[in-house]
């Protein structure tokens, strides 16, 4: 949409700045006004004044009120989230304003309490000339009067009918027959064979127009966000350039945005496995693409996703990169470096299921994505950025990273604030990190290594729980206990080094009790299962047995009737899937290999699609196609994406390719909606166990250890836990 664009190039000063409108219809028009912050402020307010009466103003990111009986004064108010203001930071506001007729107010703005003695100021946007910097005189960018392209099919052409024609004003009556899917955001190509001054559409608003204005492009608002198959009508009130005159011949063609005809594609089954795990990996890893954050690279595989939050960062600290968490687009670093610390410990487990399916290349890509972010994080050995984004404020928004407009404030810990937990799960992904790239990139991975040795340091100096040190943390991602990522991070350092130290830090917080069941606040089991892998004590071995023993069918975990391990039902194949990893890899290092296979097959295939549909966006029998994912929920550009479209029981517009899903309820049931965040929000945990237990079947396939090849494949699994 256009907006205007103001820069403030001198200091705050104390006079105010006419800011020019560059976008105006019939009821309407868009301005955008910024300011250049050169004094520190906890709050803000912005006074407006126009030529001409304005009945309402929408703005997302202040809250907007007339304050005066004219309707020509008003105030823009700082939100609780973006009150403070520091020097040399940039306010902008995008507003768009409301009243009667066409008209291109003539507006000025004031800061409340700039410098100058508390006087106002509007800056001006970079300039045109010299003599506009000097003056104070704002600048408007040219007006676009290219209509936005829009995806071709989709389409569906309007019959017209006129009416009410008067001084060159007319009303034309556009009849659509819409058929197909209910149609979720739209536009509506309009072309006259006369230039049109104006137009008033009750259900959408202009956005653009050629140089003649002949041909107009027209976008739905909030009073018509979905057309359901049959027919729909729309009104245009239009005034022609030219006054007095006849009313044109009309055309025009309503595209339906909701629509994305990319899909995932499907890889061959080429080991001929009752799942095509090849597929799962390829899939898998999109679904981690799908969740990047920043400068996306030039061989982006999402064609929905573009670049986003590229001003991450607190100081001059760069923090741009990483994943968004799950269907928000905070970056919470704690589940991030587990995340990454479990898919590239399948990396290195299972090197050869990735080679086999011809994904290795790419599952390089994928976990270095995470493992940059998090070495810009690490600013110095005891300063680590845990998280970008405020949870609240994020969780109060729907629509498109590369549209937002909320702030985004980074939190660290440092040797006054701790985080040993996530110090040390960042320290595991370093090092796991420093392990999978020893020959492909030796000066990176000696780099992952040394800031591994760091956080380690880091982490057992200054012990404490990050969730008490970052409150912002504390209702997402709350720390249970520091123990187990102290013992979890010592062993990754161990394994990649071999120098004693480790090991000894490592048994200092070792538990042999029963694992809960893994999770990103969860490592016991991990710890248990790498302690065999590296001591090959038998002790360990018998923690394990615990364990799984409590995980197997007559242990105190319950199951669905269709045999999924139950543990909680936000998330529930979360759990089920992780534990399942970590069942393969015990397997591997010789703990009940032929039993622990084919438990973690039966909970990997029960998301694969053994109870008659699939849990993995895109992938198998009836998958889900609504999950609670904000961007793959919003429809096509131009169409704007609000909180709206998470209440709509229409399919996501876009496929979130290899996603898996949280999971049934304890009675296997499901319901496939957006608003069904416990059992339908996906996130970057919730795939990496699944990830790499589907690895490692993939591996017990190339190794022809697969219970498919050993006769051991019957789900649901029955036996009890050896």
């Amino acid at each position: 949409m256009f907006s205007l664009v103001l820069w403030a190039v001198l200091p705050l000063l104390s006079f105010a700045i006419t800011v020019p409108v560059t976008n105006h219809w019939a009821g309407g028009f868009q301005a955008r006004v910024c300011f250049k912050i050169d004094k520190e402020m906890s709050s803000w307010v912005i006074h407006l004044t126009f030529d001409h009466p304005v009945e309402t103003i929408d703005v997302w990111t202040a809250d907007a009120q007339s304050t005066s009986a004219d309707k020509k004064q008003w105030t823009l108010t700082s939100k609780n989230w973006n009150a403070v203001e520091h020097v040399g930071d940039e306010l902008c506001i995008d507003l768009m304003g409301h009243g009667t007729g066409d008209f291109a107010p003539v507006i000025t703005a004031t800061l409340e309490g700039a410098s100058g003695g508390g006087s106002h100021q509007v800056a001006t946007s970079a300039p045109a000339t010299t003599q506009a910097h000097h003056q104070g005189v704002a600048t408007a960018a040219p007006v676009h009067t290219t209509p936005l392209s829009v995806p071709d099919g989709n389409g569906f052409p309007a019959t017209t009918r006129v009416s009410n024609v008067r001084d060159g004003r007319s009303d034309h009556y556009l009849t659509f027959t819409i058929s197909g899917p209910t149609v979720m955001g739209w536009v509506v190509k309009f072309r006259c064979s006369k230039p049109v001054h104006n137009l008033n559409v009750r259900e959408a608003d202009p956005l653009s127009h050629n140089a003649d204005q002949t041909e107009w492009l027209l976008v739905n608002n909030n009073n018509q966000i979905t057309i359901k198959p049959g027919t729909f009508e729309l009104k245009i009130e239009l005034e022609l350039v030219t006054g007095r005159d006849s009313a044109p011949q009309c055309s025009a063609t309503l595209t339906n945005m909701g629509v994305d005809k990319h899909t995932c594609g499907q890889l061959p089954n080429k080991a001929n496995s009752k799942y095509n795990y090849d597929d799962v990996l390829y899939k898998s890893i999109l679904f981690y693409e799908a969740q990047r954050s920043g400068k996306l690279p030039a061989n982006n595989r999402i064609p929905w996703r573009g670049d986003s939050a590229l001003n991450d960062g607190d100081g001059g600290v760069d923090l741009t990169g990483g994943w968004y968490d799950a269907g928000d687009f905070v970056k919470f670093n704690f589940p991030m470096a587990w995340s990454t610390a479990v898919l590239t410990w399948g990396l290195l487990q299972f090197k050869d299921a990735y080679q086999a399916a011809g994904q290795l290349e790419w599952m390089y890509e994928s976990v270095k994505w995470p493992l940059d972010y998090l070495l810009k994080c690490h600013v110095s050995d005891n300063v680590l950025y845990v998280q970008v984004g405020d949870g609240g404020v994020d969780h109060g928004s729907w629509g498109r990273p590369e549209d937002m407009k909320m702030a985004r404030p980074a939190f660290k810990i440092d040797a006054t604030k701790p985080g040993s937990e996530v110090a040390m799960e960042t320290a595991a992904a370093f090092a796991a990190g420093h392990l999978a790239f020893k020959e492909k990139d030796p000066s990176y991975s000696a780099k992952l290594l040394q800031h591994a040795k760091s956080l380690w340091q880091f982490a057992v100096t200054h012990k404490g729980k990050y969730s008490d040190s970052v409150s912002a943390a504390a209702g997402y991602y709350n720390s249970a206990n520091v123990t187990d990522e102290l013992c979890w991070g010592s062993l990754w350092l161990y394994k990649a080094t071999k120098e004693p130290k480790y090991l000894e830090e490592a048994l200092k917080h070792y538990d042999a009790s029963p694992d809960w069941g893994m999770s990103w606040d969860d490592v016991f089991i991990g710890n248990q299962v790498l302690l065999y892998e590296l001591t090959k004590e038998a002790k360990y071995k018998t923690a394990v047995e615990g364990t799984f023993r409590e995980w197997f069918p007559g242990g105190t975990v319950p199951y669905t009737p269709k045999g999924l391990a139950y543990r909680l039902q936000w998330g529930s194949l979360r759990y089920a899937s992780n534990m399942a990893m970590a069942a393969l890899m015990a397997a591997e290092a010789g703990i009940h290999p032929d039993e622990y296979r084919h438990w973690a097959m039966c909970q990997i295939h029960y998301a694969l699609g053994d109870t008659g549909r699939s849990f993995v966006v895109g992938f198998g029998k009836n998958p889900p196609v609504s999950p609670h994912h904000r961007s793959s929920s919003c429809p096509n550009l131009p169409v704007r994406c609000n909180m709206n479209y998470l209440h709509l029981d229409t399919p996501n517009t876009h496929m979130l390719c290899g996603a898996l899903v949280g999971g049934p309820d304890s009675s296997d049931g499901y319901k496939d909606s957006r608003e069904n965040y416990v059992n339908n929000e996906v996130a970057c945990d919730y795939n990496a166990g699944f990830q790499t237990a589907v690895a490692g079947l993939r591996s017990l396939l190339v190794r022809h250890l697969h219970p498919e090849q050993k006769g051991g494949a019957t789900c649901p699994y029955h036996g009890r836990a050896p």
